[in-house]
């Protein structure tokens, strides 16, 4: 009877492993289609769209591009079948693969195609570098950057405000360089700023590229310690359990809560520390003793509470 019971179990086990398996149709065998950029076509301008069909059974898409030392220049995952991506000029190739959670299709042949500089700035854009889209941040010395756009004689920037509606902080035109700053005191609440470049020369324009940038100066609130009460004696196994600090300003993110472990009052002499979105931590200890531990939050802005009160327990 032991011995069926077991039997059973294993094959539970093996029935729940792969059915993410069985659940995902088999797409080893088949090939994705590329639409364009064709072999040897001449893409004018420096925005590329990379276009290929649907792949029955496949939920992402695997993209990438080389350039022509054979230097990866692109290596993207996208759930679409279309892709724009800013290349400067030069000769190139690019394939794509269909994905999906327990099977992939190999790649597709490497197609060429090349890019040309155009004087007509009118479908191409300008290719923004830093800071990252979406970034959320407490700091508001902040350079804006970009990539060279051939043909292009100046540039133009604005930055945006949206924060019940929209306003514009901050606008020039005439930009010779590949960067700008703004007054910092232009940040004076927190919130999202959208800002835009767009390139120009005298017959032609880009439309302006743009990326979000949020701006948070609010550090979350800080933890409270659940479990287990201060001052026990547990066993070496020992579940740690709080409640989150929560982001409660004006622009929120994700929050993440750093657990650490001593042998000392002072964290001195650190045993353990983790960072989890969690609100619970199991830790098995190593050795008995007196130990202290405490738990505190910070944002993806990088906003930090100060540290929860600090609980004892003893290990027997």
């Amino acid at each position: 009877m032991k011995k069926i019971f077991k039997l059973l179990c294993f094959l539970l086990i093996v029935v729940i492993y792969s059915c993410d398996d069985i659940l995902e149709e088999d797409i080893t065998g088949d090939t994705v289609q590329i639409a364009s950029p064709a072999e040897g076509q001449v893409v004018v301008g420096n925005t590329v769209q990379f276009l290929w069909q649907n792949l029955d059974g496949a939920d992402n898409y695997r993209v990438q591009v080389l350039d022509q030392n054979q230097t990866l220049a692109l290596d993207s995952l996208v759930s679409q079948n279309l892709l724009e991506y800013n290349l400067n000029e030069g000769s190139y190739q690019w394939r794509v693969k269909g994905e999906n959670f327990a099977y992939e299709t190999e790649f597709t042949f490497p197609v060429n195609f090349t890019v040309e500089v155009s004087d007509d700035l009118t479908n191409q854009s300008v290719l923004l570098s830093t800071p990252s889209d979406e970034l959320y941040t407490n700091d508001t010395n902040i350079t804006f950057t970009w990539n060279t756009l051939s043909s292009v004689d100046s540039y133009t920037s604005e930055v945006v405000k949206s924060n019940n509606g929209e306003t514009t902080i901050y606008q020039e035109a005439g930009i010779t360089t590949t960067s700008f700053n703004i007054d910092a005191a232009l940040f004076d609440v927190d919130a999202e700023y959208i800002w835009k470049v767009k390139g120009v020369n005298t017959t032609s324009e880009t439309t302006f590229s743009e990326r979000s940038l949020f701006i948070d100066r609010v550090a979350p609130n800080i933890p409270t310690l659940n479990t287990p009460d201060d001052n026990i004696t547990s066993t070496t196994e020992v579940t740690f359990n709080w409640t989150n600090g929560t982001d409660t300003g004006n622009i929120q993110s994700t929050v993440t809560n750093t657990i650490e472990i001593a042998s000392d009052i002072n964290f001195s002499s650190l045993l353990f520390s983790d960072d989890t979105q969690n609100n619970t931590y199991q830790y098995t200890f190593s050795n008995t003793g007196v130990y202290y531990w405490r738990v505190r939050a910070y944002d993806q802005a990088g906003n930090q509470s100060d540290n929860s009160i600090t609980r004892t327990l003893t290990i027997e």
